[in-house]
């Protein structure tokens, strides 16, 4: 497929979203996906002497995630939530010590590398405007830290032209309240209008980019993604409401 190159104009900085964006998210919605990590964690947890089921592992980590960000509403809108916050909560929970968490931690990674994919034309675009001398940075928003990130960009795709990485869990600041973006132009010491910034969220790349005067190119998942997305999650909704144990019985076993 084919990428529309935006006009780069006097920029000397790229900044990238991360997910739809450099990374491509496959037609899964985020209950799958939270779902598979939970039937993963839970067998390797099983491997390492601790039982605990998928239904478990899932519920627990629907129930933290969503207390988290009602919590963090409450008390800093315009700041993340930390990944490691989430499984540190969960452990606790579980009754996990430090060898769990870290089985949560690697579930994790290891569901996103299998269902995360390279946009290779914006990739290839990219690497062209780095040779021509332009700085390339990502910028996201994500519970992840930018190490974690960075892993799952060499890993994905080596050789990336990504010299810097900034994430609202390392900020404490989103995109999509535009409280990030004032940073990450400090931190990399460039005004707003020697920024180009591209990503796939109207909101947080495209409005609130503009907002703090760095010009923005939104990219666009093609229609029949975004719909298998809607529709998957309307199934696991489903699934859930009429399996009478919730999702314990429903969740397979995808990573046998």
């Amino acid at each position: 497929m084919q990428m529309r190159p935006p006009e780069i104009g006097h920029a000397t900085l790229v900044s990238c979203d991360v997910f739809d964006t450099l990374l491509h998210r496959d037609h899964r919605s985020e209950t799958r996906r939270l779902r598979d990590v939970a039937v993963l964690a839970s067998r390797r947890l099983a491997e390492c002497g601790f039982v605990r089921d998928p239904a478990t592992v899932w519920r627990t980590r629907i129930d933290v995630q969503r207390h988290a960000y009602r919590a963090l509403d409450l008390a800093d809108p315009s700041g993340d939530v930390r990944f490691a916050d989430i499984v540190d909560a969960m452990s606790q929970i579980l009754a996990l010590d430090a060898r769990g968490a870290a089985i949560l931690h690697e579930a994790e990674i290891a569901v996103e590398r299998r269902q995360l994919a390279p946009n290779q034309p914006l990739f290839s675009w990219l690497g062209t405007q780095a040779k021509a001398g332009r700085r390339i940075i990502a910028v996201s928003d994500t519970y992840h830290t930018a190490a974690t990130i960075a892993h799952l960009l060499d890993t994905l795709a080596p050789g990336h032209p990504i010299a810097a990485i900034h994430t609202s869990a390392d900020y404490d600041a989103t995109k999509r309240t535009g409280a990030i973006f004032p940073k990450v132009l400090h931190v990399e010491g460039v005004h707003p209008g020697d920024v180009l910034h591209i990503g796939d969220d109207f909101t947080a790349d495209v409005a609130m980019a503009r907002a703090k005067g760095i010009r923005a190119w939104q990219v666009v998942r093609p229609r029949h993604v975004r719909l298998r997305r809607k529709m998957d999650a309307v199934r696991a909704r489903l699934l859930h409401a009429l399996s009478p144990t919730g999702p314990s019985a429903r969740l397979g076993s995808r990573f046998a």
